[in-house]
């Protein structure tokens, strides 16, 4: 599972603010990401609250979807009209629960050939993916959301603007065409997302309220990063992500490790790991020499 890489790191309180100020801008130059957070476009279930965002009690009643307002716009890279991130506001369904089953995706920097350096940030990523499953209940409903798309290609992920698209015209009216996400009843088993005649599928993201991180250096057995706390972001495709920047002043090897209240569960992880357990999953990486200047302790 691919996680985007463009993120704005918001606190839980910033991040419900900014999604229900009802600010629209359907035209001139988006806010900058001091003022305007990502918008959740994947069906979410919140362990514990996130800031000010409303959800439904239960997945037989969930929140509705919130469709965009204003005027979507053109000139990008992708042909046809788009809701914007951080210029339209938008939200996808999404439901409160007392207990969840995920699975841990990594960020694809971490899992992948890319060298990770000293001195360089680092980025560390990771998204709960609803493992519960809600097929044998006939009380829950399809929840939507939004297909969010690059719509620069050719840009940096970062500076890459994102959004989804609308359907109708000036003339017609616009409409915000939730079927362009596939809908999914049970999400544990989803369609092959390479059948042409189905889009595939976006497995629900899940919030744990009392997330933490923590880093250790294996080699000296110092944590660089004490356990403690990580707020939840909205990553440019609209998942609920944790997200750390991470700098260390010495190569060696590391070890990752978020962890979940005792009412999220992890199933696995798409990178294994001997350590990990019901509510611990692990990553090892190695840093290696070089990228810049060390400033000898880890960011935030």
């Amino acid at each position: 599972m691919k996680i985007a890489r463009l993120t704005i790191a918001i606190t839980a309180a910033l991040f419900g603010a900014a999604l229900f100020s009802g600010a629209v801008f359907a035209k001139g130059k988006p806010p900058s990401p001091e003022t305007a957070a990502q918008n959740l476009s994947v069906p979410a279930i919140l362990v514990g609250d996130l800031g000010t965002l409303q959800c439904g009690t239960s997945e037989a009643e969930p929140s509705l979807l919130v469709p965009p307002t204003g005027t979507p716009l053109t000139g990008y890279e992708l042909e046809g009209y788009y809701w914007v991130q951080k210029v339209h506001t938008w939200q996808a369904e999404c439901f409160d629960a007392v207990e969840a089953s995920v699975f841990g995706n990594w960020g694809d920097n971490l899992a992948g050939d890319a060298k990770l350096k000293v001195g360089s940030p680092i980025r560390v990523e990771i998204v709960l993916t609803n493992q519960t499953d809600f097929s044998a209940d006939e009380t829950v409903p399809t929840l939507q959301g939004y297909m969010v798309k690059k719509l620069q290609p050719s840009t940096l992920d970062r500076l890459s603007a994102y959004g989804h698209l609308a359907g109708g015209d000036e003339v017609s009216g616009w409409t915000d065409i939730p079927a362009d996400f596939p809908q999914i009843v049970d999400n544990v088993t989803c369609p092959d997302p390479e059948d042409t005649d189905n889009p595939g599928c976006q497995a629900w993201v899940v919030h744990d309220a009392g997330m933490q991180i923590s880093v250790q250096n294996l080699d000296t057995g110092e944590f660089v990063v004490p356990l403690q706390p990580i707020a939840p972001e909205i990553n440019a495709t609209g998942k609920i992500v944790y997200g750390y920047n991470l700098r260390v002043s010495a190569a060696g090897n590391y070890q990752i490790r978020f962890a979940t209240t005792p009412a999220v569960t992890f199933t696995g992880t798409d990178v294994p790991n001997d350590n990990n357990d019901a509510n611990n999953a692990y990553l090892d990486i190695v840093v290696v020499p070089g990228g810049g200047q060390g400033g000898g302790k880890p960011q935030k």
